[in-house]
């Protein structure tokens, strides 16, 4: 199903439009709309109330002010991790899970590009966001990590994932840089670097070697043994 804010509006009758009701998940939704097409800088309250058809006092009591839409839309981004948390802990293990975790993390921030800066930079503390952390922790502790330790797990392939993403989408500070080509062409005095780089960007492949590493990593921990259900 498309999101709320893209789905065609309902018709009444006489066969006019007919908008939904106001509620905070359709006012969020269109508020991530707005900030895949137009970027951070031109989500704001009043362009949000010109899309939704309303003056912005009308959804003052869902989104107060500007800090609480960007948390809004961070929840809604989460809201698209797509993992079997229970299954996948029950038989894949902890690393199905992560591995899980962090590509469902990759495909929602490319296709929101314009939320990787928020999702860095912002604490996600709303109940959602904070549900499905609670779950994948309880899940990953059948694995015999210290909570401590998982928590440091999740948070570094977090960081991981959005530092990836934000290189392989981000929108280049200051302008153009070189192309693919024209780089290469920068690298020929430097033999060491133009071996390593023959081939150009493939960050799908970059992104699954950092995974694996990550994960062959935390293999190493050490952890206690965890006595199964019977």
């Amino acid at each position: 199903m498309p999101p709320a804010a893209n789905r065609p509006l309902a018709t009444d009758d006489t066969g006019r439009p007919v908008r939904p009701a106001l509620t905070r998940e359709y006012i969020v939704r269109t508020a991530l709309a707005i900030l895949d097409r137009d970027g951070a800088a031109g989500l704001s309250m009043r362009k949000l109330g010109a899309e939704l058809g309303t003056n912005p006092m009308a959804f003052y009591h869902h989104l107060p002010n500007k800090s609480a839409l960007f948390d809004g839309v961070i929840e809604a981004a989460y809201a698209e991790i797509d993992i079997d948390i229970d299954g996948l802990a029950r038989t894949g293990g902890w690393r199905d899970l992560l591995a899980a975790f962090a590509r469902s993390l990759r495909e929602v921030l490319r296709r929101h590009p314009h939320v990787v800066p928020l999702v860095a930079t912002r604490p996600a503390y709303s109940p959602a966001v904070l549900g499905l952390a609670d779950r994948a922790l309880g899940a990953l502790g059948r694995s015999g990590f210290a909570d401590r330790e998982l928590l440091v797990m999740v948070n570094a392939l977090r960081s991981f994932t959005i530092g990836h993403v934000l290189a392989e989408v981000g929108d280049p500070v200051g302008g153009p840089v070189a192309t693919e080509q024209e780089a290469a062409e920068l690298l020929g005095p430097y033999p060491n670097l133009a071996r390593a780089t023959a081939g150009g960007y493939r960050p799908q492949e970059q992104f699954e070697q950092g995974l694996r590493a990550l994960l062959d990593g935390f293999e190493r921990w050490p952890r206690q043994a965890v006595s199964k259900p019977v």
